[in-house]
């Protein structure tokens, strides 16, 4: 296999002496290991090797591995997200948080003056934060087995809108000569996240798709006229939900 290709695969990640699970496609593990998230869907992922944010030993075994057979990959600390520093510990004045309008709890992950870490103290007039990863430190433990190789051109399409934004099954994509065309769901029309993946979406397909096109369509329909009748009766509703309302306060003012 080599760089570009897009591979669908099943995982576990693990951290630590321990091996603590941090994340995995597969429900039944996460439900055993006490991490399942009833808000994420748990399924076989697709990632494209080569690609950046992945690790170097994981990137290279992908490259070395045969479909259908498990595989195991360790990442020490400092090829992961490397050692604990100690400078990285801080101490942070109360009236940051009072300025920022954050109530500073143990554990909890805030971001002050750009920098996300996590609370480890709180004593009165100063926080203790500590910057590094919450897994800096720790070997990794990633095992996988690739499901298969992705070639048709619409897969590859959804994978990466599932790769940069989410719910790729609810996008429609379809290809036409050297023309990708993504019709987007209407959800995704005033979703904010939208704004900053759907460049992202293109970047990658141009990256990784070079000789197609990219049309991404957005349609916004023209609010529909209401008839007169629909009107009127809307309006004979209101008018009657305003009189009950007048009578009920009438009745409470003669009880009174």
């Amino acid at each position: 296999m080599n760089d570009g290709d897009f591979i669908e695969l099943s995982y576990e990640m693990r951290a630590g002496p321990d091996k603590k699970l941090i994340s995995t496609s597969k429900e039944d593990v996460a439900k055993a290991e006490n991490i399942f998230d009833d808000k994420k869907k748990y399924k076989d992922v697709v990632l494209i090797i080569g690609s950046e944010g992945m690790f170097k030993a994981i990137n290279d075994s992908f490259k070395n591995a045969e479909i259908g057979k498990e595989y195991e990959v360790v990442v020490p600390a400092k090829d992961a997200y490397g050692l604990r520093d100690n400078k990285n510990i801080k101490v942070v004045p109360m009236r940051e948080f009072q300025r920022n309008n954050i109530t500073p709890e143990v554990g909890k992950e805030v971001n002050i003056g750009n920098k996300i870490g996590r609370i480890i103290s709180v004593t009165p007039g100063r926080v203790l934060i500590d910057y590094n990863h919450e897994l800096a430190g720790k070997d990794l433990y990633y095992k996988y087995e690739i499901k298969k190789v992705i070639t048709d051109e619409s897969e590859k399409v959804k994978a990466i809108i599932d790769m940069e934004y989410s719910d790729a099954d609810e996008f429609e994509v379809s290809l036409e000569n050297d023309i990708i065309n993504i019709q987007i769901p209407e959800k995704a029309k005033f979703d904010v996240n939208w704004l900053d993946s759907k460049y992202r979406i293109a970047n990658d397909i141009r990256k990784y798709i070079p000789d197609k096109d990219t049309i991404i369509k957005e349609l916004y329909k023209r609010e529909e006229k209401k008839s007169e009748e629909v009107q009127e009766s809307e309006k004979k509703e209101e008018n009657k939900e305003e009189n009950n309302g007048t009578s009920e306060n009438q009745e409470v003012k003669e009880k009174q």
